[in-house]
């Protein structure tokens, strides 16, 4: 079962308004950062990576879901966003996105879960009737992609150089099979009436790695698409990649 944010005790005073004390609480502030190996991810810089002579991302977002943190002492969870949308379009290195939340339950936690990508049961072409700020409603017209019958949980692309000759990639993973659930293990508290920043790392060359932990080889034009043409193959494991391109710092 999950957990309530807080405990609600209505009090009942003559002539006042009956107001809800709160347990103990805070504010956690959620922070995603972008890097390639390490180091801040600068969109239009070139990069020197495996086979390629000059990689350089020109595209950087992907929606996160079902946001929840791990309590330490029990099993109980707190749910903090359903639906988020990162972009890192406009990145010039170093700046993150960030997600702030309330009245979060003041205790001990061991770890985050988080979902790269749209769950399941919102992955439909019904998320036109949304609210008008609804993260799925705003990024309809360019992520849902309508042969697949799904949103693209993710956009990476940009341009390789071998040679001199630049081509092309636009990894857009998509798909209930390729949706991921993250679960990362670290110890923090937040302690009553205070802030806690939460700083997660997505570093993209790890993302980008193949089973031989190298990154994938962009000299193969199969490597180049994820949905045009189709290759479920690249998207899943791109997907698998996120256990360890996301790190909790």
């Amino acid at each position: 079962m999950k957990k309530l944010f807080y405990l609600i005790l209505l009090v009942a005073v003559v002539g006042c308004e009956e107001e809800p004390l709160l347990g103990p609480s805070g504010t956690v502030n959620l922070h995603i950062n972008a890097v390639f190996a390490g180091n801040p991810l600068v969109l239009g810089q070139a990069y020197q990576a495996g086979s390629v002579e000059q990689l350089q991302f020109d595209e950087l977002n992907f929606f996160i879901s079902n946001v929840k943190l791990l309590e330490e002492e029990t099993t109980d969870e707190t749910d903090l966003l359903d639906i988020g949308f990162a972009d890192f379009s406009d990145n010039n290195g170093g700046e993150a996105e960030s997600y702030t939340f309330r009245a979060v339950p003041a205790v001990k936690y061991r770890g985050i879960e988080i979902g790269i990508g749209v769950p399941p049961s919102s992955n439909k072409s019904s998320a036109t009737s949304l609210g008008a700020g609804h993260p799925l409603k705003k990024n309809f017209d360019t992520h849902f992609w309508e042969a697949g019958n799904s949103f693209f949980f993710m956009k990476l692309a940009g341009v390789y150089d071998v040679s001199g000759a630049e081509a092309g990639f636009q990894l857009f993973p998509a798909k209930d099979d390729n949706y991921r659930v993250v679960t990362i293990y670290k110890s923090f508290e937040l302690a009553d009436g205070e802030t806690l920043d939460l700083n997660l790392e997505m570093d993209i060359l790890k993302f980008l790695q193949d089973t031989d932990n190298q990154m994938i080889d962009f000299t193969d034009p199969a490597n180049l698409s994820t949905y045009n043409p189709e290759n479920d193959a690249l998207s899943a494991l791109l997907m698998g990649n996120l256990d360890t391109a996301l790190e909790l710092k």
